[in-house]
């Protein structure tokens, strides 16, 4: 069957739709160059001076970016591990309760945040003396692993498991037929479900801005922190490099893991 062209109007419609998405972006881009201390648009000229105050010591955007990161990734990385393990556990074997497992697993999704992180704050002043870092990789410790138990567990639910047993029979061990065969084949889903954690965990608000101590507060925060004060368009330079990030990070991923794979 041949595939028929597509029309004008679908067309038109898809590039409205492209332009309203990407409008605000662009906004915020031409913004960060303005010259003036007012968020204008389109900007009466071109600086890179708000670029510049991102790196001020009277921002501490630097030190919450740093923050940031390695919560994310420390975040993500814990959670591939018990994320994928748990996905093979309840995909491979049938046991009672295995779907009331999996709910349990995936529940932080439909509690709203705010009520998670006050419970975190509750449970962890009756605690005391836990450092603010330690209080928020926890909280995103448990927020982030349902991304990446639904998206390895989409892929699983497809995949052939007698390619295991075979390569048990060729004299595999178990470790050899997790990393050559079961890995490769479930990549696509690990790989979306980290890229989702690690992106969620980065731009996290709620949980950092109930669980954050003076000597530990994340990127968002500080941005937060930064607008009760003033509005200028540092806030637009700051966005930029973020989008910028995120950018980088989905352009290297696509050309050493292959996210088309999963793309497709």
């Amino acid at each position: 069957m041949d595939d028929k062209p597509v029309g004008l109007f679908p067309k038109i419609m898809a590039a409205l739709v492209l332009l309203f998405l990407m409008a605000p972006l662009i906004v915020i881009i031409l913004a960060s160059f303005s010259p003036t201390a007012l968020v204008v648009f389109p900007p009466k000229g071109f600086s890179l001076e708000w670029y510049l105050r991102i790196f001020s010591s009277s921002t501490n955007f630097v030190s919450g970016f740093i923050n940031s990161i390695q919560i994310a990734v420390a975040a993500t990385a814990v959670d591939v591990f018990l994320g994928v393990t748990a996905s093979l556990a309840v995909s491979r074997y049938s046991f009672k309760g295995r779907d009331g497992l999996v709910a349990f697993f995936t529940s932080p999704m439909y509690v709203p945040s705010i009520t998670f992180a006050f419970v975190l704050l509750q449970i962890f002043s009756a605690i005391g003396s836990i450092p603010g870092g330690l209080r928020i990789f926890l909280g995103h410790l448990v927020i982030v692993l349902p991304y990446i138990l639904r998206n390895t567990l989409a892929v699983l639910s497809t995949f052939n498991w007698t390619l295991e047993d075979a390569a048990s029979s060729l004299g595999a061990n178990p470790l050899q037929v997790f990393f050559k065969v079961t890995l490769p084949l479930i990549k696509p889903g690990v790989i979306a479900g980290a890229l989702l954690s690690f992106l969620y965990s980065f731009d996290e608000a709620v949980l950092g801005s109930l669980l954050s101590s003076p000597k530990f507060i994340t990127l968002p925060i500080r941005i937060m922190n930064y607008m009760e004060f003033s509005f200028d368009p540092t806030l637009a330079a700051i966005s930029t490099v973020l989008i910028l990030f995120s950018f980088t990070a989905i352009l290297l991923l696509e050309r050493f893991l292959g996210l088309d794979m999963f793309v497709k």
